[in-house]
């Protein structure tokens, strides 16, 4: 059984037209569990109404011509919803796939979840831990195609080898950077009009709060946001580092050439707003 105390739940994969987490669903799998045993499978392509780029192909496989005639997302949807219901999701770099699905399936998704690449950084003293680097490393007799239902295989055998106790943290959607369009974002509150229509733009990360909720923060107090700094963007919000430096550079840049773009702290900026972070 590799989880000691969970004993159901669903292992899961996806395959995309890209590498980013807004690119397009082409192929979900899944398998069910059930007393910590297998009891059920499920596969399908999806229809991405798009032309997929012979790099994307290469790395797993699926052309065009194969998805031509697969369900469309919002048909796909329903079938991945009846499979997985409200399972915990198990998954390898979970908030990618996590974040494809809540994205792409029509109503998004809710299920709590399971990240294993932090199980086999805890657990292991590797160089790599991408699936195919742990399979070599257990010797497992199972050739990555990069396909789902395969990798979900791999993945089920990769963590019954694991005999070291590790630590599960079940996480929730939306935890995930990015787990929300910021068109998405609807008003709920009237918090004030501090912002008056300002385009707010974050970067980084922003401690105990997840993006979605930042956002919703921000349109509460009368700002509108974006995903990206535009010509109407008047504050850039700077959390923790968090990678690339692009929105940083991007808005350094309009500044330069005369846009009125503000660099903020994150810590400014809640005061600016006269909102406490209490979480």
């Amino acid at each position: 059984m590799i989880f000691e105390k969970i004993k159901n739940f669903t292992i899961i994969d996806t395959e995309t037209t890209g590498l980013g987490c807004y690119s397009k669903l082409v192929e979900f799998a899944a398998i069910k569990f059930r007393d910590g045993k297998p009891v059920e499978s499920f596969d399908t392509l999806v229809n991405p109404k798009m032309v997929m780029s012979d790099q994307v192909i290469s790395i797993h496989g699926i052309t065009n011509e194969m998805v031509l005639n697969a369900p469309l997302v919002a048909e796909a949807s329903k079938d991945i919803y009846d499979f997985i219901e409200d399972d915990i999701l198990v998954a390898h770099n979970a908030p990618f796939d996590m974040d494809v699905l809540n994205r792409r399936l029509t109503f998004g998704i809710k299920n709590r979840y399971i990240d294993t690449l932090p199980i086999f950084r805890e657990t292991l003293n590797l160089y790599r831990y991408n699936l195919n680097y742990i399979r070599k490393y257990f010797q497992i007799d199972i050739e990555q195609t990069h396909r789902a239902l395969d990798d979900v295989k791999m993945l089920y055998s990769c963590l019954s080898k694991v005999d070291k106790p590790y630590n599960i943290n079940i996480k929730t959607v939306d935890k995930i950077i990015g787990s929300c369009r910021a068109s998405q974002i609807m008003k709920t509150d009237n918090l004030g009009n501090q912002l008056d229509s300002c385009h707010c733009v974050i970067t980084g990360v922003i401690p105990n709060l997840s993006r979605s909720e930042v956002w919703q923060i921000i349109v509460n107090h009368g700002g509108m946001v974006g995903e990206s700094v535009i010509n109407k963007t008047r504050y850039l919000i700077k959390g923790e580092p968090n990678g690339g430096q692009g929105k940083l550079q991007k808005a350094k840049f309009k500044i330069k050439n005369g846009d009125n773009i503000e660099i903020i702290d994150y810590r400014e900026f809640f005061k600016l707003i006269d909102t406490e972070i209490t979480k």
